[in-house]
């Protein structure tokens, strides 16, 4: 592939490659860090990848490799997810590979206004204002353990209806 196909890959898988990261490292800035170095290695072996169906996965063992690195580097930060469960995790993000950004956040918005008033709150209070869970229990007069149910449930109700969503589109795309 070109160096321009490169990069619209790269845009294009920014948002889900910067999650996968994200849970590996735990630190915003530090997965902003390898996203960039994952960059940079995409740029520099254009030649060798062929297949822009494989990419993201390909950028996600790239990204795992520089993510391993780093927490082993920072001894003191253990790693929040290990190698094992890593690869586990690889088939099920391939699910995810076909799917665009704009489809997901649709999903996504979709999906959030089947959530009651209360959970809607919540998640913008965690997600958009990057709240604690501490700091929405005060302000809302509730529990810290109140809040953390609330939010699991608001988030298996999420995935269960993105979840939806996608076998929905699937099937229509057959």
């Amino acid at each position: 592939m070109d160096r321009d196909s490169i990069v619209r890959l790269l845009f294009d898988e920014r948002v889900k490659l910067l999650a996968w990261i994200r849970a590996m490292v735990r630190d915003e800035h530090v997965a902003e860090d390898i996203l960039q170095e994952v960059s940079v290695v995409a740029v520099s072996k254009c030649e060798e990848i062929r297949d822009a169906r494989a990419f993201p996965s390909w950028a996600r063992q790239v990204a795992r490799h520089k993510a391993l690195h780093v927490l082993r580097k920072q001894r003191s930060a253990p790693a929040v997810l290990d190698n094992e469960t890593l690869t586990w995790l690889e088939p099920h993000w391939r699910t995810y590979d076909s799917l665009s950004l704009s489809d997901l956040k649709e999903y996504l918005l979709e999906c959030q206004n089947q959530l009651s008033p209360y959970a809607r709150q919540l998640v913008c209070m965690r997600h958009q204002e990057g709240k604690s869970g501490a700091s929405m229990a005060e302000a809302l007069g509730r529990s810290l353990n109140t809040i953390y149910v609330a939010l699991s449930r608001a988030y298996k109700k999420l995935g269960d209806c993105i979840r939806k969503r996608m076998a929905e589109q699937e099937r229509s795309a057959t």
